[in-house]
């Protein structure tokens, strides 16, 4: 096909994947004008927020929307703040714009890249909290009859890193607003203890900037900017396990492990995949242009040629290192788009 579409500035990979087309959609007539006349036409669509959470694995033969519908609503009774949001609006910028207007709460989730639909469809978290943690609803467009639904919560079915959306979700329904529900009554969440570093729980003077700075000092000494070397964070999720397979491994790695792990129940805890991969001494390892980022191994970073062929041999590589070592599979926080496979399967994830 000739006179396809570079994608290389809406993913923060920075690859070279090509498209027929690209639509940028700023409101909610065009979404549903364009996604419309692509379903009549039976061209395959996906939507795009920031691109933050997705690996192209080939080219896409069809269209690409990028989603720039903003907006964002303050209501709030006795106890709440409610944030209406348009569901292209960047998640660091919903952060700072309720700092900037006094709701607090979301700080220690701050400087997380891509859009809040992107965002409510992986559950993304950060030092404790989870954007479930202030879910309200989510209002979604089924682009084959052009009307709305509403989904609450509990039938979002969240989990660590996952949603329902995140598995079923396909061309046909598009994420449109999200509602956040944030308790007045702010308390610091000082859980982790990357900020119990630096923080005192029971010092009554901390602030919401204190966090806010502090997370920003955090997160840039441990994951690169992606105009210099393209990266989409975290590639893998904190694998689960049971507590019994735990003592066993920190018996053998006991150097290695502190108290920076997090029980979950009576029977499992969250181990960090960062520490299994520096373990197996996968630090700066490189296939093609593509490395494992010294800082921080549970990221992958594009050395500025990078083809989707070397992020994913190392993905492959990665896993198949800590099975050998661990015998944990470890699961990937980013979603794979194989053109193809999705054409066989006939599914277009939204991100």
């Amino acid at each position: 096909m000739n006179n396809l579409n570079s994608l290389k500035k809406f993913n923060t990979f920075n690859l070279d994947i090509k498209c027929n087309t690209i639509h940028i959609v700023n409101n909610l007539l065009d979404l549903k004008r364009i996604t419309f006349t692509n379903f009549k036409k039976k061209i395959y669509t996906l939507v795009l927020g920031g691109g933050s959470n997705v690996l192209f694995l080939n080219n896409f033969y069809g269209s690409i929307i990028i989603n720039k519908m903003k907006g964002i609503k303050i209501k709030q009774n006795i106890d709440f703040w409610f944030l209406d949001i348009y569901s292209g609006e960047l998640w660091s910028n919903i952060v700072e714009f309720s700092i900037h207007n006094g709701i607090y709460g979301l700080e220690n989730l701050s400087f997380i890249p891509g859009s809040i639909g992107g965002a409510v469809v992986n559950n993304i978290g950060a030092y404790g909290l989870e954007i479930k943690d202030f879910f309200y609803y989510i209002k979604i467009l089924d682009s084959y009859t052009g009307n709305f639904f509403f989904l609450n919560k509990k039938k979002l079915c969240f989990s660590y890193r996952n949603s329902i959306l995140k598995n079923s979700i396909n061309n046909r329904f598009i994420i449109i607003k999200v509602g956040l529900i944030i308790k007045k009554d702010w308390k610091p969440c000082l859980i982790y203890k990357d900020l119990l570093n630096f923080f005192d729980p029971l010092n009554p003077n901390i602030s919401v900037e204190d966090i806010y700075f502090k997370i920003f000092y955090l997160r840039k000494n441990k994951i690169p900017d992606t105009k210099l070397l393209g990266n989409t964070g975290s590639i893998f999720k904190n694998p689960i396990i049971n507590i019994s397979y735990y003592n066993y491994i920190k018996s053998i790695y006991f150097p290695f492990f502190d108290d920076s792990n997090f029980t979950i129940s009576e029977n499992k805890i969250k181990i960090s995949a960062a520490l299994l991969i520096d373990i197996c001494g996968l630090k700066g390892y490189t296939i093609g242009w593509a490395k494992i980022y010294n800082k921080q191994p549970l990221i992958i970073v594009n050395l500025g040629n990078a083809l989707p062929k070397h992020i994913y041999s190392l993905i492959l590589y990665i896993r198949k290192k800590v099975f050998i070592k661990f015998n944990i599979f470890l699961e990937l926080e980013i979603k794979i788009i194989n053109f193809f496979s999705l054409i066989k399967k006939k599914e277009f994830f939204k991100i």
